[in-house]
């Protein structure tokens, strides 16, 4: 991208000609006023007095034109970055400035305002483009990683299939029933992460209307959390409830609800080593709380911050944490939908609290 300095030079030069024609305008005139209408010598001298007292006027106009303009070019030239996507200052932008490069110099100073706010609008583009940029990347990977985690189930159903059906060998009852429940883990997995794809899109497009019904929120999330304790994901994992009062009463989409506290009870077993304890809690204050705690590997604040954005799959490498990196944002989204909100406190090397906030 090219500063159009075509136009800086363009606007230059017709301003500079404009005024030196007008004073070659000036003088010709003069000259002929003073020629044809002043014989008298005495008057001669004092109109060229005057004509010379005009050119200096003419030069002192020319001379603040540059020194007010050259702000002017330095603006355009600065704007027309902008627009070309060169969101950082021009490489002279210090000449603008005084030695301590605190103040602005005097021709510069009159437009302090404008070149203040393209400063920061300098700045938003920029951090506006890096976020731009990030997020490419993220969804780049993501892509990638949703790829794999398609093909992996793929290959075991492939395999698990071709091994059934295999002429040369006789597989016995309890081999067969083995190889089918891979095929149905595996297709379940599948299932999930084209079932989180479809409603990551339905989201997007705000075409997610709830279906609210009273529901008993303590037995409820109770049941979720037995659902979850039962998967064998969880299985050397210790999960504990408990509420302050015995029935808590509201107004829930129980199946996307549910679908948001399964994504963060699984949240905190996938991610942390087996023996974790994994504690849930309703508490009523200004608003109805459901705290899921644990006492895991916690999270760094890279991880905190991106722990609810959309393709983000984490920093770590442990082969078990499956997923689209859509749970947790998906999961927000939802409670969002509800009227309420997600807080995350987390220390490294000693637990995750997760809070989910819900109007009264």
């Amino acid at each position: 991208m090219k500063v159009n300095f075509r136009l800086i030079f363009r606007l230059a030069i017709h301003v500079t000609l404009s005024l030196v024609l007008l004073a070659v305008l000036i003088n010709i005139e003069l000259f002929v006023l003073i020629e044809w209408l002043l014989p008298q010598e005495g008057d001669r001298q004092d109109a060229f007095v005057l004509n010379g007292m005009l050119l200096l006027i003419v030069f002192f106009v020319l001379f603040l034109g540059w020194t007010i303009g050259k702000p002017l070019f330095y603006i355009i030239g600065w704007i027309n970055r902008l627009a070309s996507g060169i969101y950082v200052e021009p490489d002279h932008h210090r000449k603008i400035y005084s030695r301590n490069k605190k103040k602005l110099k005097r021709p510069y100073h009159l437009y302090k305002e404008l070149i203040v706010q393209l400063h920061t609008l300098a700045d938003v583009l920029e951090t506006s483009k890096q976020a731009r940029s990030h997020s490419d990347n993220m969804q780049k990977e993501w892509i990638s990683g949703i790829s794999h985690d398609l093909k992996t189930p793929l290959t075991y159903i492939k395999g698990y299939s071709s091994m059934l059906l295999t002429p040369h060998y006789d597989w016995n009852t309890e081999e067969k029933r083995k190889f089918l429940m891979e095929i149905e883990h595996k297709a379940d997995h599948m299932q999930e992460l084209i079932g989180d794809l479809n409603l990551s899109f339905r989201m997007d497009d705000q075409q997610l209307p709830l279906n609210l019904e009273p529901t008993d929120l303590v037995e409820y999330v109770k049941r979720i959390m037995v659902d979850v304790a039962n998967d064998p994901r969880a299985v050397g994992y210790n999960l504990s409830f408990e509420a302050d009062e015995p029935y808590l009463e509201k107004l829930l989409d129980i199946k996307l609800l549910g679908r948001a506290l399964n994504n963060l009870l699984l949240n905190a077993i996938l991610h942390n080593p087996a023996g974790t304890k994994v504690h849930i809690q309703i508490t009523r204050t200004t608003h109805l709380n459901i705290r899921i705690t644990d006492d895991g590997i916690g999270m760094d604040e890279e991880s905190l911050e991106g722990l609810f954005n959309k393709y983000y799959r984490g920093t770590t490498t442990d082969s078990r944490s499956e997923g689209t990196g859509l749970g947790m944002a998906i999961a927000k989204q939802l409670v969002l939908a509800h009227g309420g909100d997600i807080r995350v406190t987390s220390t490294v090397n000693v637990g995750t609290s997760i809070t989910v906030m819900l109007p009264l």
